[in-house]
């Protein structure tokens, strides 16, 4: 059960701005929304493909037009936004700054929707600014510590603590399935080196069935499930691999981190049948401590809320949020 939502003192009081707006700028979609940071109420909730193919500018602009037409609209409702936040699935520094193009080339968005929607804009992680929704609104509000993993398309983790996202020492830690990895091969003959990312994430489990089957799935990973379900044993061998590994990692980052609970988001963090049993099952078992192994595993409460909250709350360049203050 969820409690009232976290005391944040860098959020601003509704007579200082109470609305902000919110945009999860994603690799396939963009969505957006006048966001109530007292309560994490979300209205004029917008949804649209992001322009990948168009290049930069586009997006960008795409961008401003949503700003603008729920500015417009908070507007008319007496709900003046304080400012505009926007979450990308790249690396962001602790000035506001995009350091990464895995998926596009926007290190310009912030003074760009600076001047296009006349609004202070701050520019934040995806996958730390859900954990830090699901901190204040979500699942995590009754726990001093939580992991909170975005798997999907690509894979990604935040660490919360005392209800604020542990950014690191360069605003840059979100990663635990993009670097290779190197075991000892059973003949000993060398390493096997690996990314688990490459087929354990969502576009991962797709290419890996189209490398066994000869096709994509029609539906992405949702056809693999289906699949499963009716005994297809590609699709069974498809999410029980990536599962295990996704389960193996978690179990790894729960003994080296300890926390209170784990939270899953993301498509197929949120997802149930098979995928969820199976991680859930490798996890537990690859836990060290024995007493850890019954950690609360939640999903998302937020769900495709959490990044448009998260958003919103973005803190302004400089937010420091990488320094806590442990409690008695």
């Amino acid at each position: 059960m969820m409690g009232a939502p976290q005391e944040d003192p860098g959020i601003a009081s509704s007579s200082k701005g109470g609305y902000r707006i919110g945009i999860d700028l994603g690799g396939t979609k963009i969505a957006a929304g006048l966001v109530d940071i007292e309560t994490g109420a979300v209205t004029h909730l917008r949804r649209k493909p992001t322009p990948v193919a168009a290049g930069p500018a586009a997006i960008i602009n795409d961008v401003a037009e949503i700003a603008a037409e729920i500015q417009a609209l908070a507007n008319s409702e007496g709900k003046a936004p304080a400012s505009v936040g926007i979450v990308v699935p790249e690396l962001v520094d602790l000035e506001g700054r995009v350091c990464s193009n895995w998926n596009f080339s926007i290190e310009s968005i912030r003074t760009q929707i600076e001047d296009m929607a006349r609004l202070p804009a701050m520019v934040d992680s995806d996958v730390r600014a859900a954990a830090h929704a699901e901190a204040r609104f979500g699942a995590g509000t009754q726990h001093r510590s939580f992991i909170y993993m975005s798997l999907g398309t690509g894979m990604s983790y935040s660490l919360v603590i005392d209800g604020k996202p542990w950014s690191g020492a360069n605003g840059f830690a979100i990663h635990f399935a993009s670097s290779a990895l190197a075991l000892p091969k059973d003949d000993d003959t060398g390493l096997t080196v690996a990314n688990a990312e490459d087929f354990a994430s969502g576009k991962g489990m797709q290419l890996s069935f189209a490398r066994r089957s000869g096709a994509l799935p029609k539906d992405g990973v949702r056809s693999l499930e289906t699949l499963s379900a009716g005994g297809d044993l590609i699709g069974m061998r498809v999410i029980d691999e990536a599962a295990e590994v996704t389960g193996r990692l978690i179990a790894q980052m729960v003994n080296v981190i300890d926390p209170e609970v784990v939270i899953l988001g993301g498509g197929l963090g949120c997802s149930t049948g098979r995928y969820r049993e199976k991680l859930e099952q490798h996890m537990r078992e690859n836990i060290f401590a024995e007493s850890c192994r019954s950690i609360p595993l939640l999903v998302a409460a937020l769900g495709e809320s959490a990044g448009v909250v998260g958003a919103a709350l973005a803190k302004p360049p400089g937010n420091g949020r990488q320094t806590i203050k442990a409690t008695a």
